[in-house]
């Protein structure tokens, strides 16, 4: 009798055995797994962010260069509508003194 439980245990104990450890060996692989997803998830959501700070930039800087343009425009045309009012100021004195005879 004892040699026919001897017998079931040689045979039945490395199956056992072989489905713990493999039991076991896929409890620490979705451990890993779960470990390695969660990382990909902050790396992701941290690419996100970055991604999203660099739009806002690129945004900001061309509302920046929009206003830049709009002020040379204004700034050029300021320019250009007082043009005939400094060439006049420039005239006056050489009138004034061919005028007056200081010809030099």
């Amino acid at each position: 009798m004892i040699e026919h439980l001897l017998v079931i245990g040689v045979v039945v104990g490395p199956v056992i055995s072989w489905r713990a450890a493999r039991s076991r060996g896929r409890a620490e692989t979705c451990r890993q797994l779960a470990r390695a997803r969660a990382a990909m998830l902050r790396e992701v959501e941290y690419w996100q962010e970055t991604a999203a700070r660099a739009n806002a930039e690129a945004a900001r800087v061309a509302r920046e260069a929009d206003a830049y343009k709009a002020g040379h425009k204004s700034g050029r045309e300021d320019v250009i509508s007082i043009m005939p009012a400094i060439v006049a100021a420039q005239q006056r004195p050489a009138d004034e003194a061919r005028a007056s005879g200081d010809e030099s």
